[in-house]
């Protein structure tokens, strides 16, 4: 049955971005006649850009990413739900490849495309791995100080130590900055390609590998349903964590919901009441995803547009 994958939202409603709409853009410009910006947003230039290659290629004029055109555009297959939950999990996050925050949450420093955290340990496993495999880029973005952040990052370094370290770099009355040069330090790191695989792949690699493993547990199946526990792997450290696995099939059995969205909406409401001071923003974000559509951080989310939809199971091969 053919559908639309990706397309630009109505007005007050937040696009679809990351890294597949960029290399759609990307593979746009390859083929096309008028360049557009590779920025991953799902703005009106893409939007154009598609109707435009549509057109030519006697498809459909849509000004979506449909099945057709994404298959002649990509030449693979369809967009996997790890791409797709990815996208929507790291517009949440809003930290992009870039972006690094303070301490404003008792866990450090965080950065990066799903938030690595300095405290438990992600931080300095991604570190690792770029250093491992490209050493002079480590070199290259922190300078003087490649041999600090390697170090404090590093699983030698005590709790005591991390947040001490955090905090001595973070600004605002509220923590959530960083002081220079460590702000640039990290955009520059996470600019190149080679970092940003990395960050992907430690994605895949660590929280999806939690979310299919609750997905399997609480016997769901939907591209909702990965998109969530993914979000819950990301953001809360997973179903198995204070219990939430248990208390939801419990619930479960109490409830006896009888949709997958029913389903959604209990997970969405255990994980929240595991939550203290961000409680309300957790709540809002799994219920987004629960509903496929609402509100996160005073952006509207309608996640139909991003690929993902309600009742729709993915290829057995997540």
């Amino acid at each position: 049955m053919a559908r639309d994958f990706f397309r630009r939202s109505k007005p007050r409603s937040t696009s679809p971005s990351g890294t597949v709409i960029a290399d759609i853009q990307a593979a746009l410009n390859a083929i096309g006649s008028v360049p557009i910006l590779v920025d991953g947003l799902f703005g009106r230039q893409t939007e154009d850009a598609l109707s435009a290659l549509q057109t030519r290629q006697g498809f459909p004029n849509t000004g979506t990413v449909a099945d057709t055109t994404w298959t002649f555009l990509m030449r693979r297959p369809a967009p996997s739900i790890f791409e797709r939950a990815l996208q929507v999990t790291a517009s949440f996050e809003g930290t992009g490849f870039t972006q690094v925050v303070g301490n404003f949450d008792g866990a450090g420093v965080t950065w990066g495309i799903v938030g690595f955290i300095l405290v438990n340990g992600e931080l300095g496993a991604v570190l690792t791995a770029i250093n491992q495999r490209y050493p002079d880029l480590i070199a290259r973005a922190f300078g003087h100080d490649a041999d600090t952040v390697m170090r404090i990052t590093g699983a030698t370094t005590t709790k005591a130590e991390k947040i001490a370290w955090a905090d001595s770099i973070s600004r605002g009355p509220k923590k959530y900055s960083v002081a220079e040069p460590w702000r640039t330090y990290f955009s520059d790191l996470g600019g190149y390609r080679e970092v940003q695989k990395i960050q992907v792949d430690r994605a895949r690699d660590v929280y999806w590998g939690i979310a299919v493993r609750d997905v399997n547990a609480l016997g769901l199946g939907e591209e909702l349903d990965y998109s969530l526990l993914f979000d819950v792997a990301v953001q809360n450290g997973g179903m198995k964590y204070k219990n939430r696995l248990a208390n939801t099939q419990a619930a479960f059995r109490a409830k006896k919901p009888r949709s997958a969205k029913q389903k959604r909406l209990i997970i969405a409401q255990v994980v929240a009441d595991t939550i203290g001071t961000y409680k309300q923003d957790v709540l809002s974000r799994k219920m987004t995803i629960a509903n496929g559509t609402g509100l996160v951080h005073s952006a509207n989310y309608k996640l139909s547009d991003w690929g993902l939809l309600d009742g729709e199971i993915p290829p057995a091969d997540v």
